[in-house]
């Protein structure tokens, strides 16, 4: 049954404006706990308005990868995949540049906020599938401004935009 839709475009407005706020903060003083806090109300609004099994799933699925995040953030912890797993991960034929565990969340939650654009009806899940997809990258580049240059290179990017076409 759709959810009720009366103050959506107010709530939607008020959330969209929380995160261009986070987004231009935590990008202008490096500080990506304020771009993931402020995401954190799309993030959660999109988990009441979904209702499918895989849209409910993603949803859910960044919350967990969004509360990580915070984690790994607030403690300071540090892992290296590239020592770990070497340079770069093979994903299907493209390459994917490793570095610090954090790089990850932001890249799986832009994944997953793809997903909800694709395979939802709705006009305001899509609407906050953007909102997060467009954190989620400001969150990447508040994290390290150098993988988005190294994932738009290794045709990564184009790929992922082309499937869920």
């Amino acid at each position: 049954m759709a959810k009720e839709f009366k103050h959506a475009a107010l709530i939607c407005t008020l959330i969209t404006a929380g995160a261009l706020i986070g987004m231009v903060v935590g990008v202008s003083f490096k500080l990506p706990l304020i771009v993931l806090t402020l995401m954190l109300p799309a993030v959660i609004y999109e988990i009441y308005r979904t209702e499918g099994v895989s849209t409910k799933f993603a949803s859910l699925g960044m919350l967990v990868i969004l509360i990580a995040e915070a984690v790994l953030i607030i403690a300071n912890i540090n892992i290296n995949l590239a020592h770990i797993m070497g340079n770069k991960a093979d994903i299907t034929r493209y390459r994917i540049p490793l570095g610090d565990v954090k790089t990850l969340g932001p890249i799986i939650i832009a994944a997953l906020s793809g997903i909800l654009i694709r395979r939802t009806a709705g006009k305001y899940t899509i609407w906050l599938g953007v909102v997060i997809l467009v954190s989620s990258i400001a969150l990447l580049y508040a994290i390290n401004p150098d993988i988005l240059s190294q994932l738009f290179s290794g045709g990564v990017v184009e790929e992922g935009i082309r499937r869920i076409r």
